[in-house]
């Protein structure tokens, strides 16, 4: 591991406080997304180690790995996902209605193959910030606008430059991939319009914790927000948070709503009431994080006793879907193509290829139905209502799915 590579943070990333609490170890990993085309390849792995700040509890990784590593060729496209598109166009249609006008300008910050913007009405201009060229050429192709660059300060005052104030600005899953969070709030305060809505999707800390979601944690997810961190971020520049859904998307992810502090808006209640919530979960000591450490280590001892009983009865097993978290997971528990034969997933770019440090072969999905497996390991637990409802004739036939997310399951 070099320095240029992978440092280690000496100060949190939203108050520069170097109290920094450390409560949960998973090891040295590869990046979740590096997925490759022989297993005999040497891996770089890199610490995946989570801290909190004592000072304003903002949840991050202790370690920040190189975004060009993790992002310059990104396998994960969007629009693969079919729930993703649906949530995605209800979000677009929740933000041109409560926000937009004809002709106002929205940015998406990390748009991925543009499968959000390409979502709003043609009357909205639109424009897509993301630093992966594969990605944005299929947004492109969408006839999205897109700038093929990191998110920096002079990137936000170039396409102010060339479009104007911002309406609305989004991100989604994304903030919490952001090292610098102070340099991404700088290009907002220059790109939003005053009367601007700042609108970030994340996954919410509060799920994290309370439904043991620990293979959410992978070096791309730098950040684990709630309301109260996202509130001493955006303070310093002087903004607020004006509202907060919470949405079972991703397993459990929050939306919030961002505008400058002259703006006029009145925050909504519900903000004040998820800031009293984390207080009750006692997020603001480390007797929470703690616990939930424990309860990673008791699942990773769940989740190996019934995988090691199942291949000793020579039952078959695969993994269903190769996401991310996945990978964290498999990772973690050392569960490699001894215990799985292949995973399936729908994403082309990983087809064909070997999971990150388990070397576990990734196939089309048409190979899990041609010869069904007696067990498939639902990696993929976040989908677990639709996948289950699209394989019902799978386990008519016989076929179980093992749920390891948010406690180790057989349905």
């Amino acid at each position: 591991m070099t320095e240029e590579a992978c440092r280690e943070i000496d100060s949190c990333r939203v108050c520069e406080s170097d109290a920094l609490y450390s409560f949960l170890d998973l090891g040295d990993q590869p990046p979740a997304n590096a997925f490759v085309d022989d297993p005999g390849e040497d891996e770089p792995a890199y610490p995946l180690e989570v801290v909190v700040c004592e000072t304003c509890d903002h949840v991050q990784l202790a370690h920040t790995v190189d975004s060009e590593i993790l992002f310059t060729d990104y396998p994960y496209y969007s629009s693969a996902s079919q729930p993703l598109f649906d949530h995605f166009g209800a979000y677009a249609d929740a933000v041109q209605q409560r926000y937009l006008d004809v002709g106002d300008l929205v940015v998406e910050i990390g748009c991925n193959d543009g499968v959000l913007l390409g979502q709003f009405d043609e009357s909205i201009r639109t424009v897509g910030v993301d630093p992966a060229d594969n990605v944005t050429e299929e947004a492109r192709n969408r006839g999205v606008d897109i700038v093929t660059a990191l998110f920096r300060p002079d990137v936000a005052a170039s396409i102010h430059d060339d479009f104007g104030d911002a309406a609305a600005i989004c991100a989604n899953n994304v903030v919490g991939h952001i090292d610098d969070l102070y340099g991404l709030m700088t290009g907002v305060d220059t790109l939003l319009g005053p009367d601007g809505v700042f609108v970030v999707e994340v996954p919410y800390l509060v799920d994290l914790l309370s439904n043991n979601q620990f293979d959410t944690i992978y070096h791309e997810h730098l950040s684990y927000f709630s309301v109260r961190a996202f509130q001493a971020l955006v303070e310093q520049f002087d903004m607020q948070v004006l509202d907060v859904n919470r949405m079972s998307v991703h397993g459990g992810t929050i939306r919030v709503h961002i505008q400058r502090e002259s703006a006029g808006r009145t925050p909504k209640r519900v903000v004040d009431d998820y800031r009293k919530l984390e207080l009750a979960l006692s997020l603001d000591e480390r007797t929470a994080y703690d616990e939930f450490a424990q309860q990673v280590e008791r699942t990773r001892e769940r989740i190996t006793t019934l995988l090691e009983s199942l291949r000793e009865d020579d039952s078959s097993v695969v993994g269903y879907a190769a996401p991310a978290k996945g990978n964290t997971l498999l990772n973690y528990c050392d569960i490699g193509p001894e215990t799985l034969e292949y995973l399936i997933d729908t994403t082309p770019a990983k087809q064909g290829t070997y999971s990150p440090g388990t070397n576990i072969p990734v196939k089309k999905p048409a190979v899990f139905h041609e010869d069904a497996p007696e067990y498939a390991f639902l990696l993929a637990w976040n989908y677990k209502d639709a996948i289950l409802k699209n394989e019902a004739d799978y386990r008519e036939s016989g076929g179980q799915f093992v749920v390891p997310i948010p406690y180790v399951n057989i349905v």
